[in-house]
């Protein structure tokens, strides 16, 4: 397997650039190749921090098909925009790392934009029926396939066990506890979330992205398309409680000093050396936090957002994996596509990822860290993220920072929200 432009650079870079935004536009069908042969060189684009995991896919399916050599290229930073560049400029290879979901509405890197636009084909794969009905909006298009599912990672909280063992504390079921745990770590000369609140495009999002599962979803579980029609607003939804609790947490010192300069990556880094406790964010960052602590133990939680002790686990798809519709390899691709789905490539996907399969696979067994967050899946407790339109993402973050610095409120947040979404 060839090689080339290997960029290294922290998993929590990329997955900064999970938006969870999308785009608009019409349709496009998958390029018919002339005599379907699978061979010949296959070309694609990925994020280099997970190049070992897409090695191992790759090598497998060139073992499966001799006549095709897999040539791909693994880069750092926003990988996403990058593919989105090449596109533009007519160089993007065969196979394109995308993201899942999107509105329709945004100009983005994601599966329903990228359809609509007619810029990836939809896929002739065996495994399409396989996608749980609950996740499949996520990688399709006016009822088709775009992409493959990749794995389901936690936005959870991701704690440093060894030094809560070590402290005497233990992971909160509720949210006074959560509360709590704020208070007790800073007794102990520690903070309990190192959330990374100074970056802007992603950090201050993560704790209440967390909490919409319980606090959102099993509450108004059709809220986008309620806003979509005009039926629903932030203000006047569950929103507001959710930001609430984002000032409670604020007020209780649970992030620490500097949380407002603080970057995603320094607080994994904070998590791994044991100066925090925890952070909340995707489960991709656990496999940095483990690279830069590997003496540590970790263990992966849902993240109360009530009292009652029935909390559910926000899930996302990480990057997913589409073709190119003006692939110069459209037979390789689709075969690439459906090796991917397969129980022994899935598995070996979701152990580099860190996450569970979309597709269920009884090939695959969580790692000790992801039990719980695997169990919650199998219990139906995952719940999807509200679609956020890219521009009341942003003004999110933008908003929660103004908040910590007593600048709003938190309906003032919400309703800065509405005024960004387009009807």
């Amino acid at each position: 397997m060839k090689i080339r432009n290997m960029a290294a650079t922290s998993a929590i870079v990329a997955i900064s650039a999970l938006a969870l935004t999308s785009c608009s536009g019409g349709g496009g069908d998958a390029p018919a190749p002339s005599d379907g042969e699978v061979s010949g060189t296959l070309t694609g684009v990925f994020f280099s921090g997970f190049q070992e995991t897409y090695e191992k896919i790759a090598t497998a399916f060139e073992e499966e098909y001799p006549d095709v050599t897999v040539d791909f290229d693994y880069q750092g930073g926003d990988v996403g925009q990058l593919v989105m560049t090449q596109m533009q400029g007519g160089t993007a290879p065969d196979i394109l790392t995308s993201f899942p979901g999107g509105d329709p509405k945004d100009n983005a890197d994601n599966v329903a934009p990228l359809a609509a636009n007619g810029l990836i084909a939809p896929l002739d794969v065996t495994w399409a029926d396989d996608i749980p009905e609950a996740w499949a909006s996520d990688f399709t298009y006016e009822g088709e396939v775009y992409a493959y599912p990749g794995a389901l990672q936690p936005l959870s909280a991701i704690y440093n066990q060894t030094k809560m063992e070590e402290l005497g504390l233990s992971v909160p079921t509720t949210l006074d506890e959560v509360l709590q745990l704020c208070a007790d770590a800073v007794d102990a000369g520690v903070y309990a979330y190192a959330q990374g609140l100074g970056e802007a495009a992603a950090g201050p999002q993560m704790f209440p992205f967390a909490h919409t599962a319980t606090l959102l979803a099993p509450e108004v579980p059709d809220f986008d398309e309620q806003l979509a029609a005009g039926e629903a607003t932030y203000p006047e939804s569950p929103w507001v409680d959710i930001i609430e609790i984002q000032q409670d947490l604020w007020d209780a010192g649970c992030f620490g000093e500097g949380a407002l300069g603080r970057s995603r990556e320094q607080g994994a880094t904070a998590v791994a050396a044991g100066d925090a406790l925890g952070i909340v964010d995707v489960g991709a960052v656990l496999a940095s936090i483990s690279t830069a602590g590997p003496d540590n133990s970790y263990v992966v939680a849902a993240v109360p957002a009530t009292n009652d002790g029935d909390t559910f686990v926000t899930a996302l798809p990480g990057f997913v994996t589409t073709i190119n519709a003006k692939a110069k390899n459209p037979a390789a691709a689709q075969a690439f596509l459906e090796f991917m789905g397969t129980p022994e490539a899935s598995a070996i996907y979701a152990d580099g990822f860190k996450s569970v399969p979309v597709i269920p696979n009884d090939e695959y067994t969580p790692t000790a860290e992801l039990e719980e967050f695997a169990a919650l899946i199998a219990d139906n407790k995952g719940m999807r993220l509200p679609t956020l339109q890219a521009e009341v993402q942003s003004t999110l973050n933008q908003q929660l920072q103004a908040m910590f610095l007593g600048n709003t409120t938190p309906e003032g947040v919400t309703e800065s929200m509405q005024s960004a979404y387009k009807q």
